[in-house]
């Protein structure tokens, strides 16, 4: 249940950020700049790993860099929670379901996984 909680809690603070879009991203030369920005996963389950890593490239390269940062702090606050959880073996579904509404989510902004 708490992981499932994480999960939609993540979730739903990407959404949101995303939702809040006023501008439109700028197309100069800060797309090179932003590949080099990753997150170095390291949860330990596959499935959450790929998560974090495609929706972390994503917020780096499709979000304006207004809502960049909260939308990373996220990212890293669900990597710290999937970390710190004991007994992973429910949470590979979850990051799957995670990814799933993040293609729906980061999809009206370009982002495809």
């Amino acid at each position: 249940m708490k992981i499932k909680l994480l999960t939609i809690a993540a979730v739903t603070v990407l959404s949101l950020a995303g939702c809040k879009k006023t501008e439109a991203p700028a197309a100069d030369a800060a797309a090179p700049a932003a590949s080099a920005d990753t997150v170095k996963a390291g949860t330990g389950v596959a499935e959450c790993d790929q998560y974090l890593e495609k929706v972390y490239a994503c917020i780096s390269d499709k979000v304006p860099e207004a809502q960049r940062d909260m939308m990373k702090q996220g990212i890293e606050q669900s990597k710290s929670a999937w970390n710190g959880i004991a007994d992973k073996s429910a949470l590979a579904a979850q990051c799957k379901t995670a990814m799933e509404q993040a293609k729906t989510s980061f999809g009206a902004m370009g982002c495809t996984f």
